[in-house]
């Protein structure tokens, strides 16, 4: 990102020059590398400050020119206060009229200084919420810190994000127990670069419970039909067992335009006794649990990898659903893992065992942590 120069919030020198959405720019006289998704760091004394050395200012030269009676009938201060501010600024000119800290002299640290370390990293390396980190730091035992001391730090290093206003969605919803209702849904087409010029167009299908979010399977396939979803389909029934429902969209794989026809898809589930759930037309938020995956594989996978072969899709994306099932905490479920919801399956990580953007990281906090 470019370098720019601002006088004021939000007034560039150039008039012409385009605003950058979801960056902060500082002023006055600042020359500043805008971070994207910055904001202003919270609890600024700037203008308070210079608003009281003004009021000091004017004090002290009224009564150098008109006199002390003349500049305590402005009404701004006291006797001692004004014999005070005299001295000060007869000793240190204006920067002695600013005003002094309120409490102690030093501030005492409330976590120590790996801590601070540790989370700056993280978010540096998975751009996870403050949320998340607090969560994740308490369940893997490697601290226990709140929310607004994350903030606080993000404020402090420039790398907060603001809170985008969120949209009024559909009405939230949630089975009681596992295997009563899955969601399933077809994403694509996405292309894997085999060589220069040469594609592989892909779809992944996903299906996800539910009451626990687990992600009962994830695969990766060369074409859109439902012959392969379907062996799948029942290869993920023998494993997980047999919903009582199933939602779709109103993908072609699932169903067809005309009423009361089934399609193989459908035929297949009235054989096995699923009762087969389709989302209303142009809702996806009906089947939002599943929609919501998908942001996520997006944002922590498909973003982060390129693969060169649909070998490497398809081992990406094992290893991938096995993180999500087993060792990553969801927050829609009480920032739990979406096996210990499913079976009970306990969370045992501890550390940065098993997060793929910070397992590396993993003798240097158990190093910190010797040390502390």
């Amino acid at each position: 990102m470019d370098e720019i120069r601002v006088t004021h919030h939000g007034h560039a020198n150039d008039p012409r020059r385009r605003w950058l959405r979801n960056t902060f720019q500082e002023g006055p006289g600042f020359r500043f590398l805008a971070t994207r998704g910055g904001r202003v760091p919270s609890g600024g004394r700037g203008d308070a400050d210079i608003t009281a050395i003004r009021r000091r200012a004017r004090c002290v030269r009224v009564a150098h020119e008109e006199g002390i009676a003349a500049a305590l009938a402005l009404g701004l201060c006291s006797r001692a206060s004004l014999f005070r501010w005299q001295l000060a600024y007869a000793a240190g000119g204006l920067e002695a009229l600013r005003p002094a800290r309120r409490g102690p002299r030093t501030v005492t640290p409330v976590h120590p200084l790996w801590v601070e370390q540790v989370v700056i990293a993280v978010r540096l390396l998975t751009y996870w919420n403050s949320k998340r980190i607090v969560a994740e730091l308490r369940r893997r035992e490697i601290a226990s810190v709140s929310e607004g001391w994350v903030e606080a730090l993000f404020d402090r290093f420039g790398a907060s994000r603001p809170s985008l206003a969120s949209r009024v969605g559909g009405p939230r919803y949630e089975r009681r127990a596992p295997n009563e209702l899955w969601h399933i849904d077809v994403k694509g087409p996405f292309f894997i670069q085999l060589a220069p010029r040469q594609y592989l167009k892909t779809w992944i299908v996903g299906m996800l419970d539910d009451h626990s979010r687990y992600l009962l399977g994830l695969r990766i396939q060369s074409d859109a039909q439902a012959a392969p979803i379907l062996t799948w389909l029942r290869d993920c029934i023998e494993l997980c067992g047999k919903p009582l429902d199933l939602m779709t969209d109103n993908g072609s794989p699932f169903v067809v335009w005309m009423p009361g026809v089934l399609t193989r898809f459908g035929k297949t589930l009235r054989d096995l006794e699923i009762r087969h759930i389709r989302t209303q037309v142009n809702s996806p938020w009906t089947n939002g649990k599943i929609e919501r995956f998908w942001g996520t594989l997006q944002l922590e996978v498909l973003d982060r990898q390129v693969f060169r072969s649909l070998g490497d899709a398809e081992s990406a994306l094992a290893q991938y659903a096995s993180y999500f099932n087993y060792h990553r905490l969801s927050s829609a479920i009480g920032w739990l893992t979406p096996a210990e919801r499913f079976d009970g399956t306990p969370f045992t990580d501890r550390g940065f065992a098993h997060i793929p953007a910070l397992e590396h990281l993993q003798p240097w906090l158990a190093e910190l942590m010797a040390a502390a």
